[in-house]
């Protein structure tokens, strides 16, 4: 189930749209009438799935919420546990995610074969929020019984994985035209944030030393105070942009490889 959704998780279910919005009616229906707590949880868990498979994960998550905790049984609260960390990855939820599996791994016996499914879960979401140690934690004990090609190509993946750079570093590095952007590996949009505010401090200044006030102000205070800030911002979110261009490459590796290995088993 893990494979299926998570290399496709946009993919069109087999069921048409109208198909699977009748049995979300249909199970909705079942769960007001339901004659107990547990009959509830049961409907309640069949329609997040169909949520789920409506490409409909943040509504899938507020189905599991109406789960009736108290009545679950060791079985449900397994898959409630699952379903609810799934469809918060798929939602790009990850810290939603990982917050879920921390709970999960209080409540679920450590014998059940669940935790499986959620290591592989835990692994991928804290790959998406570059916490690397704990995703390779994760990926060890997911494939504790994995050939040990597989554990060197994973254990060199993460001696390699990308280290992250902070926005607001990039944002405050800007202070000084450029070198924000530099930070953030953009040489070019650096060069370019260089030379425009580099030029109007100058011609301001060249302005200002002839007494030409009025001219130095316009041709300077107003664009720079433009070109300065906007720069500012841009490199923050050139920092933001190489961020999570690094992190897709090396986490749609690993999604790879973990489900290529959990799908052989």
């Amino acid at each position: 189930m893990a494979f299926t959704y998570l290399c496709a998780p946009f993919s069109v279910s087999a069921q048409s749209a109208d198909s699977l919005a009748l049995e979300a009616l249909r199970l909705e229906r079942e769960i007001f009438v339901a004659p107990s707590a547990a009959d509830a949880n049961v409907a309640l868990l069949a329609k997040a799935e169909v949520r789920k498979q409506q490409g409909l994960y943040e509504e899938a998550v507020r189905e599991l919420g109406r789960l009736n905790a108290w009545a679950l049984s060791e079985e449900q609260s397994g898959a409630y546990y699952y379903q609810k960390a799934l469809c918060q990855y798929l939602a790009a939820d990850f810290e939603g995610a990982l917050s879920t599996l921390d709970e999960a791994r209080l409540y679920i016996p450590s014998t059940s074969a669940i935790h499986s499914e959620l290591s592989l879960l835990e692994a991928l979401a804290a790959g998406e929020q570059g916490e690397w140690v704990r995703s390779e934690q994760a990926a060890n004990r997911l494939l504790a019984n994995a050939p040990e090609e597989v554990k060197m190509e994973v254990k060199k993946l993460y001696a390699n994985a990308p280290k992250l750079r902070n926005p607001m570093v990039a944002w405050y590095l800007s202070l000084v035209p450029g070198v924000g952007q530099f930070y953030a590996g953009e040489v070019w949009s650096g060069i370019v944030s260089l030379a425009i505010n580099g030029g109007l401090i100058a011609f301001g200044v060249g302005e200002a030393v002839a007494g030409h006030w009025l001219s130095a102000w316009l041709g300077t205070g107003i664009p720079l105070s433009n070109t300065y800030f906007v720069g500012q911002e841009r490199a923050r979110l050139l920092t933001e942009r190489r961020n999570a261009r690094v992190l897709r490459t090396h986490n749609d590796l690993l999604r790879e490889i973990l489900l290529q290995e959990r799908y052989n088993e």
